[in-house]
């Protein structure tokens, strides 16, 4: 006796998986209800290769014949599920569900219709072609995620060796694929012999596997994979590795502010400020387009750790000191808007008469104040906002700071 039992991921997800267990107390409670008449229920809502329905198609894909049936397919249906879910989000995770199970059900039509028109009265039932869908889509989406498998091999129940291996979704659906394969194969030889819809596996997880392609999960998966490896190479400061999958990542996503922050950093670590810099001042570019401001100052700060001297460009640095002005932080923002006053730039000047706000009406320093606004007006003697200035300067030589 052998046997592969997947008993967990290496994943955890972000919110309740609400849809999955949903579809599992349902399965369960038609299963309960339908014992008092078990076979007329079949007869009624299985699904029947020589008269299929789309009413059958639906309501077979909730039918078990018996505990283990039902216990196996729920069993599945969490282990993989809440991935999925996760991953698609509610309502398009039960779409696709439904979907799966209705593929399923039409490819195995088909397929005895073809093959072995002899089984046509037999009817099909389980939701075990609709987790084939999952778990289709999952081999695309997770590939790499590692399935804990529980092996044994025995006699009858008597054990010989067990134990517990971990590979990749892919390697590991990829081979319960090619079982189904075998065992339709076998089917079309023995239709009345077998007693498993194989056709139904192999329909769920093929349509599983082309929304997945056809999404482009695929790619979301690399990403992520690629994001991760990055990570565990910066925390172990294994740089050279964070710079080869920051790389790739970037190939797939160009825009993606955090790689582009994280390989400024690796190379930051590999003191190649040449490579760093640029790098952060993408990276901080990106952030305050998508208004990640808080990001972008963070990483902003991150550069002037390693590189204190280090500067970007003004329109970027004037964004920086207005958030950091907002966020009550004003000692940090007069520095950085030190900066920007000297670049000679447009933002200059707003630079300039903001430092002079922030002594006045912030940290009550008015001597500071008309240093700034002296200089404003000796740099800027046409200002459009030179009225404006020049009332404050008054304010600060000996008036009460007010409002503006």
């Amino acid at each position: 006796m052998l046997l592969f039992l997947p008993y967990r991921t290496d994943r955890t997800t972000t919110r309740v998986p609400i849809v999955t267990c949903t579809l599992a107390v349902v399965n369960v409670a038609v299963y309960l209800a339908s014992l008092s008449d078990q076979q007329g229920i079949v007869a009624s809502f299985g699904l029947f290769p020589a008269h299929p329905s789309m009413r059958t198609l639906l309501t077979a894909m909730f039918l078990h014949t018996g505990v283990l049936h039902l216990a196996f397919n729920m069993f599945f249906l969490l282990l993989f599920g809440p991935d999925t879910e996760d991953a698609l989000g509610r309502l398009a995770y039960l779409a696709f569900y439904i979907g799966s199970g209705c593929a399923a059900g039409l490819l195995n039509v088909t397929a005895v219709y073809a093959l072995m028109p002899s089984a046509a009265d037999v009817p099909t039932i389980g939701a075990s072609g609709a987790i084939a869908g999952v778990l289709g889509m999952y081999a695309v989406r997770f590939y790499w995620t590692k399935i804990r498998i529980f092996w044994y091999v025995g006699i009858l129940f008597y054990p010989l060796r067990w134990g517990v291996l971990s590979i990749p979704a892919v390697i590991g659906l990829a081979v319960w694929l090619a079982l189904q394969i075998a065992g339709g194969l076998y089917s079309v030889a023995n239709p009345l012999a077998a007693r498993v819809s194989y056709w139904s596996h192999i329909g769920g997880m093929l349509f599983g596997m082309l929304l997945a392609y056809t999404f482009r999960l695929g790619v979301e998966a690399t990403k992520e994979y690629l994001m991760a490896s990055a990570s565990a190479g910066l925390d172990s400061r294994m740089t050279s590795s964070a710079v080869r999958s920051l790389h790739a990542l970037l190939d797939h996503d160009p825009a993606n502010a955090v790689a582009h922050a994280d390989l400024a950093k690796a190379y930051a670590l590999q003191q190649d400020p040449e490579h760093a810099i640029p790098r952060y001042e993408e990276a901080v570019r990106l952030l305050a387009s998508e208004d990640r401001l808080d990001e972008a100052v963070d990483r902003y700060r991150e550069m002037k750790q390693f590189y204190r001297n280090a500067r970007l460009p003004a329109p970027i640095e004037y964004r920086i000191a207005m958030h950091l002005t907002d966020r009550g932080e004003y000692a940090s923002a007069l520095e950085v808007f030190a900066g920007v006053s000297s670049s000679g730039l447009p933002e200059a000047e707003a630079s300039l008469m903001r430092m002079g706000d922030i002594h006045l009406l912030k940290l009550n320093d008015p001597r500071s104040a008309v240093v700034c606004y002296e200089r404003f007006l000796s740099e800027y003697p046409g200002s459009a906002w030179r009225a404006a200035v020049l009332s404050s300067l008054e304010a600060a030589r000996g008036g009460s700071p007010g409002d503006r």
